[in-house]
């Protein structure tokens, strides 16, 4: 059986700086237009897209957090809803999405500073096409890691300045 890129990332915290890597470097393959290809549908009824590369990283950063084991066989939400999750559980879960968008933003960092083939402009449009993304899906419940990978973003800038 293949794993995804989501399950290993999920299940060895080894291998996540390499698939942030992977998926850094996709961001850098990622046509320079602010038009760039925006083919992953949204499941909202104003038809919205992103691009590929933003959904799976908002997937990764999903799939980063902690959760119950009850909360993950369980196919009833009385059971989930019934599960007792300890108020530190819940910390250690969002600090590990925390986590993975810290590596993330610091391999952006990292990659768009030592990229001598990109020049200041093309690295601007593509983190502009990645916030862009990442707003489009602020508001959707089906995706909370936007949210907190654009605070992380925030935090790296704040203290950057």
């Amino acid at each position: 059986m293949a794993l995804s890129w989501l399950q290993v990332f999920a299940s060895y915290t080894q291998h996540r700086s390499f698939l942030i890597d992977e998926t850094v470097q996709l961001l850098r393959k990622l046509q320079f237009s602010k038009r760039a290809l925006r083919a992953y549908h949204l499941p909202d009824e104003e038809h919205k897209q992103i691009q590929m590369v933003t959904a799976l990283l908002i997937q990764l950063v999903q799939f980063s957090a902690k959760i119950p084991e009850i909360m993950k066989t369980s196919l009833t939400w009385n059971v989930i809803l019934d599960a007792s999750v300890d108020a530190s559980y819940l910390m250690k879960s969002h600090e590990a999405a925390k986590d993975a968008c810290c590596l993330f933003w610091t391999s952006v960092l990292q990659r768009f500073t030592n990229a001598k083939a990109l020049d200041v402009p093309e690295c601007k449009v593509i983190l502009e096409n990645l916030v862009m993304d990442l707003l489009t899906t602020l508001n959707l419940p089906e995706y909370p890691a936007s949210a907190l990978i654009l605070e992380v973003m925030i935090f790296i800038h704040i203290i950057l300045q």
